[in-house]
């Protein structure tokens, strides 16, 4: 099996989690996803906490490694700034509380996926946790009323190591509400992927390296 049938087995309306450690690049993985959903005609939502896509482009700037599909892309930033160089459709400061953050993004969120099939993706989880831990399980349980809204499939990605010691650890939580998850590892200086839980169960226990 190869990366782009695994999206393909995937079922609209589920939530994909992507765990990584701090030594794993997620990036082509991340790249190959909307390298995939620009090929089959799909809108591409990148949903960025605390400007974790900036610090993406710039390692893809550097790695040279290009994503042209990243330019149809579009972004709503919930940090400090718009990032560069992407389709900003909207931008929410990231200093107002979770309530007021939610009411204003399910504006942007709805008028979007009901305009056409969707492949979400969520980034920074691990940054917003660690800056405001006391909204973490209101924040897991936010995301988990995604989950099953067939107008999109759903990518979260999380770097597992950074939410290691939190107590309660929310990259628990995240794993009840997924439906798939995709764990990233180093082999021999490829990537990894071991699906670990798959609610198609032809996914169940593959794993590919890339």
């Amino acid at each position: 099996m190869v990366m782009w049938e695994v999206f393909t087995k995937l079922n609209p309306g589920e939530v994909v989690l992507v765990e990584y450690s701090s030594k794993v690049n997620p990036l082509p993985v991340f790249a190959e996803i909307i390298k995939w959903a620009n090929a089959r005609g799909y809108q591409i939502l990148i949903t960025d906490l605390l400007n974790r896509l900036e610090l993406c482009l710039r390692y893809m700037k550097i790695g040279k490694s290009e994503c042209k599909a990243l330019e149809k892309a579009k972004v709503v930033e919930i940090g400090y700034r718009e990032p560069p160089e992407v389709n900003v459709v909207k931008f929410i400061n990231g200093d107002r509380e979770l309530p007021a953050l939610l009411s204003e993004y399910k504006k942007v969120y709805e008028k979007l996926v009901s305009e056409k099939f969707t492949v979400a993706f969520l980034l920074g989880v691990e940054r917003y946790v660690i800056l405001r831990r006391n909204d973490a399980i209101k924040l897991v349980s936010i995301l988990g009323a995604f989950v099953g809204d067939t107008r999109r499939i759903a990518f979260y990605f999380v770097n597992k190591d950074i939410l290691e010691g939190i107590i309660p650890n929310p990259l628990t939580m995240l794993e009840e509400l997924a439906t798939t998850i995709i764990e990233l590892e180093k082999e021999r200086g490829r990537i990894r992927l071991c699906i670990t839980k798959a609610l198609n169960p032809e996914l169940d226990g593959q794993e590919i390296v890339i």
